[in-house]
């Protein structure tokens, strides 16, 4: 498995973080000689109607797709560019569609994160079967992940993130396959000591660590442990609770969601 076909979003909005935008996906295009398709538009009400002089969201989209063309001609790199073909869909359905047909999104976080972002996230992660890497904002990865960290808990998400990220796993230098084990019970067979002998036979160096959840939130607990260990990539199963549930037992998607990430994680649902 290699991924073939990439998908990012880039917002015009974004003027100053446009490098960074591009950054990621034109390395990740390289990297694994795939065709990138580029999907430009606002996804923010608030940037799309506050523009700096006299420019106008129409032209700001103009100027961003001719930089992205120029950049992607300048790497040789194979990239289709879309605008928002229809205001009648949400940018998170938009988005989901295109997503369907691409092995990976990649999405850059926004200095001002708001609920467009918060939409097409989870559209993204929940609505197409398809992993999704998202780079923290000025933290772009401007080559392969060297360490990766597996947060597994034997669940079908985590399952999918983890088949998602195999052509970032098998290049790593290593990878550690994490528990955290005061969390939940793992069942006999489905223990992250099985699946790091399952990376291995896959080609990666992979290793495996149980890690205490202490007085931390899961995640929090997954991202010492990542920092601890200097990964530049976390791959994290995402599930969808009630809000119920989130409120009495927390959820790691749930917090990603509201702060973000720190490191390029790859999710999948």
């Amino acid at each position: 498995m290699s991924f073939k076909t990439l998908l990012t979003h880039i917002d015009p909005s974004e003027n100053s973080a446009l490098d960074d935008s591009f950054a990621t996906p034109f390395m990740l295009a390289e990297a694994h000689s795939a065709s990138l398709s580029a999907l430009v538009f606002p996804i923010e009400m608030e940037a799309a109607d506050t523009n700096s002089g006299s420019r106008t969201p129409a032209s700001e989209e103009e100027s961003t797709i001719h930089q992205l063309r120029i950049a992607a001609e300048r790497r040789g790199i194979n990239c289709t560019i879309k605008g928002r073909s229809s205001f009648a869909y949400g940018c998170g359905e938009i988005f989901a569609d295109h997503l369907r047909v691409s092995d990976l999104g990649i999405f850059t976080q926004h200095a001002n994160r708001g609920i467009g972002q918060r939409i097409l996230l989870s559209s993204a992660i929940f609505d197409t079967g398809r992993p999704v890497l998202i780079v923290p904002h000025g933290k772009p990865l401007l080559a392969p992940p060297s360490r990766v960290l597996v947060a597994w808990d034997s669940t079908p998400a985590a399952v999918r993130a983890v088949h998602g990220a195999l052509p970032l796993i098998r290049n790593a230098k290593e990878t550690l396959v994490v528990s955290i084990t005061d969390d939940k019970e793992l069942r006999h067979g489905q223990s992250g000591i099985e699946m790091a002998h399952l990376l291995a036979r896959h080609g990666a160096k992979a290793r495996f660590s149980a890690v205490q959840r202490e007085h931390r939130s899961v995640l929090e607990a997954i991202l010492a442990t990542a920092e601890d260990n200097q990964a530049d990539l976390v791959v994290l199963g995402a599930v969808r609770h009630s809000p119920l549930h989130s409120i009495i037992f927390g959820s790691a998607t749930q917090e990603m969601m509201d702060r973000g990430v720190r490191a390029a994680t790859l999710v999948s649902a």
